[in-house]
This record gives structure tokens, sequence and C-alpha cells, in this order.
């Protein structure tokens, strides 16, 4: 038996319809996971900085390929593979590529790589809890990288974790998320980005 479809009602078209595009747009996990990396290379390896966004430019270039395939094709309903059941193949590709970033820095040898490493822990999570939440990786994305970027900028980190709840509003706004899978994307990016700041 196929699973039941679960899908969010249609929002409404409105002016803060387009606000809320504009805002899922700029902080999107691409935007989001480029950034971090982009300050972390320049904090913590700065000779690597011009390596590491060949290979962020690679990863993202790969990801948006394939998503927009499964969009147009008609396999996903948006480009934010919004059904739970389209999560599944998304999660696997980004793990793979996480993984190939990895190895491209110098895998444990790199200082980027306990930071590689807990966004790939992130990623297993939100892809194991799918089955039950389809929890928010813009959320996740961006609680991660502010909570993470307390310890190499704070700046940066204050300006991420102060656009969280604007963020939010926009995904509730798109009907792209329910308030549940909204604030659990959002706990498991902070409970994650707070553990590599401890760690």
């Amino acid at each position: 038996m196929s699973e039941p479809q679960r899908s969010l009602p249609e929002p409404a078209a409105s002016p803060g319809l387009g606000a809320a595009r504009v805002l899922s747009l700029l902080l999107h996990p691409f935007a989001v996971f480029t950034a971090l990396v982009l300050v972390a290379a320049w904090q913590l390896d700065p000779a690597a900085l011009p390596k590491a966004l060949l290979g962020m430019a690679v990863v993202v270039a790969i990801v948006w390929a394939f998503v927009l395939q499964r969009w147009r094709s008609g396999r996903w309903s948006t480009v934010d593979a919004s059904r739970p059941r389209e999560r599944p193949l998304l999660y696997g590709l980004a793990l793979l590529l996480a993984g190939g970033w990895w190895w491209w820095m110098g895998g444990r040898a790199s200082p980027l790589s306990s930071g590689a490493a807990a966004a790939v822990a992130m990623l297993c999570v939100a892809g194991l809890a799918n089955r039950w939440i389809k929890l928010s990786l813009h959320m996740a994305s961006l609680l991660f990288a502010g909570t993470a970027l307390l310890g190499l900028w704070a700046p940066g980190a204050m300006v991420l974790l102060l656009a969280a709840p604007s963020l939010a509003w926009s995904r509730l706004r798109l009907a792209r998320h329910t308030l549940p899978e909204v604030l659990g994307g959002a706990l498991l990016g902070a409970l994650v980005g707070g553990g590599l700041l401890l760690a």
C-alpha cells in the first residue's frame, strides 16, 4: 500500500506571500550553509577558503539540478520537496555530497571537519525523523549556523539568530510546514549547533 499523501493547503494570494517567498529564498539552506562555510574557513583556515567555496558551489549546483529535475518532471509538488515521501532521496543526496565535501576538504585533517560532521549528523536525524515529522530544513540550517557561529563570529551569528522568527513566519505563510515542523527544525538546528559550539 502506498503512503497516504499529507499535503498542506495552498497559501492564499496576498502581499505577505511575496515577502515570505523572498525571505525563504534569502535564508535558503544553500545560502545559509555557504555563508557558514565562508565564515568558518575565514576564521579557521583562510588558506582553504577558495577550495571550500569551490566545493560548496559544486554541492549546491548538483543539489539544485536534482531538485529542478524532480520538480519539472512532476515527481515533486514544489522545489522544497514539500511532501514527506519526496524527502528521502533529497536527504540521501545531501548526505552523499556532504561526505564528498568533507573528503575534498581533507577529511579529519581539516579544521572544518567537525562542522561538516555536525551538519551530517543533523541531516541524519532529520532524515530518520521524516517518517513521523517533516522537519523544516530552512529552520534547522539557520539555527545550526547561527548557533555554531557564536564561537567564530558573534555579529554574523546574531544576524542569523535574529532572522529566525521571520523565517519561521515565511515557512508557515507559504504553507510549506506546520508549526511543529518549524519548531522541531529550529530545535534540531540549535541543539546540533550548540553541541558543535561546546565541543
